[in-house]
């Protein structure tokens, strides 16, 4: 009922709404989910079949990136990541949790599985004959290459590091999320290179979970909330309140968003303490120039912000993050989702819409000079990002732990 039919979501700018401006099909559109959801809800032109899975309904559901450029492109700031995984959820209440749903929502579970035997892991992802049967099966796209595990996660690597002796600015809790912990160890290990330099003790959430994004994109909301009480009941023990740092951003958003609309108890407290690492590094450097020395090295550098990063921040921080780099020319792009959204460009019913969405920024990336830096903070942005341009996109922390001085 917040859709006033205003029609905002059909502007053609790059954040919204994704796949309206790779289709221009009205039901891609905020405006036409909304109208679809209302008609599903009130039984209009579907009286004789199963509202919650009608043809309409899942057109409106199933291509929604959940980006959130809506929260706060639209006039109205319709939700359509909430409402998307609240709809989600009554359907699996009433019938169940589906395979793919059940697989989606662990992917931690799979990361700890995968980096007991990463080599033997990374052998059947990359066979062609699993590909076939996980198309088969679950609908996964044989076509998408699907994240390797480390040989060495990130937390056991942060075990066995020596640790730096001095820390006169406090201590700062990493939050090492699912992706850096199983799969981009090397990105963590920036990160704590960074904040080491800049005088901070590292800490990181020992018996953290899940953040719950892959569940609530699922709409396994229970799975979600469980998750969500669990990692704010640990992070509520903190006696010093230290910062509570992030370098995926579908996981800060999940925090300082998404627990507070699943009304979890503690989140507000929790949420006061939660940065982007980024944002936490500009802030410091912002008050501090010295507290950093980085190297003087030409480069060019080019920064695709994630899309949550858009919606709860504004990115232009970034751009004055990387800027602080000596002799370093720095582009914050004008893109949008990069069509990827976690599971969804993993999917094959629909991977060519997933390319269709990206395509703006692959032709950006695909047209920047030999040697440019491609910046990426979020996992699924660096994953589309390295399946359709010959680069490897990289971190912010990682950009920043190379030029220390």
């Amino acid at each position: 009922e917040q859709c006033n039919g205003c029609g905002g979501c059909r502007k053609e700018t790059p954040t919204m709404c994704p796949t309206y401006i790779a289709t221009g099909e009205e039901i891609m559109s905020t405006r036409g989910r909304a109208n679809a959801i209302r008609a599903a809800l009130e039984l209009r032109g579907v009286a004789n079949s199963d509202p919650l899975r009608c043809a309409e309904l899942e057109a409106a559901l199933s291509n929604c990136l959940s980006c959130k450029a809506c929260t706060t492109e639209c006039p109205s700031n319709v939700n359509l990541t909430l409402l998307k995984a609240e709809l989600l959820h009554a359907r699996i209440q009433r019938d169940g949790l589906s395979w793919r749903g059940r697989l989606i929502s662990s992917v931690d579970f799979l990361g700890r599985l995968g980096c007991r035997m990463p080599r033997l892991a990374n052998l059947a992802l990359d066979s062609l004959f699993v590909r076939s049967i996980l198309a088969k099966t679950l609908g996964l796209a044989w076509q998408r290459p699907l994240p390797r595990y480390a040989r060495q996660r990130f937390d056991h690597w942060f075990k066995r590091r020596q640790r730096s002796p001095k820390a006169p600015r406090g201590r700062v809790v990493l939050w090492d999320d699912t992706f850096v912990r199983y799969h981009e160890p090397e990105i963590g290990i920036a990160a704590v290179k960074v904040l080491e330099a800049a005088g901070f003790e590292v800490a990181l959430p020992v018996g953290r979970k899940c953040c719950g994004r892959p569940a609530f994109s699922q709409g396994n909301l229970d799975a979600a909330m469980r998750l969500g009480q669990h990692n704010l009941k640990l992070l509520n023990l903190d006696v010093d309140a230290a910062p509570i740092l992030f370098l995926e951003p579908s996981c800060y958003s999940m925090f300082v968003e998404d627990y507070r609309e699943l009304k979890l108890d503690g989140t507000d407290h929790v949420a006061s303490r939660c940065f982007l690492f980024e944002q936490f590094i500009e802030n410091l450097l912002a008050e501090e120039p010295e507290a950093l020395k980085f190297n003087r090295k030409a480069a060019n550098v080019v920064i695709h912000a994630h899309c949550h990063a858009k919606a709860l921040t504004n990115p232009a921080f970034m751009r004055r993050l990387a800027g602080r780099l000596p002799q370093r020319n720095v582009t914050l792009l004008d893109t949008g989702c990069c069509g990827m959204a976690g599971a969804f460009g993993a999917l094959q019913s629909k991977y060519e819409l997933s390319l269709k969405v990206a395509e703006p920024l692959a032709q950006k990336v695909r047209g920047q000079p030999f040697g440019t830096v491609i910046v990426a903070s979020g996992t699924s942005c660096r994953h589309q990002i390295e399946h359709l341009a010959p680069v490897r996109a990289r971190h912010m922390a990682e950009l920043l732990a190379d030029a220390l001085a």
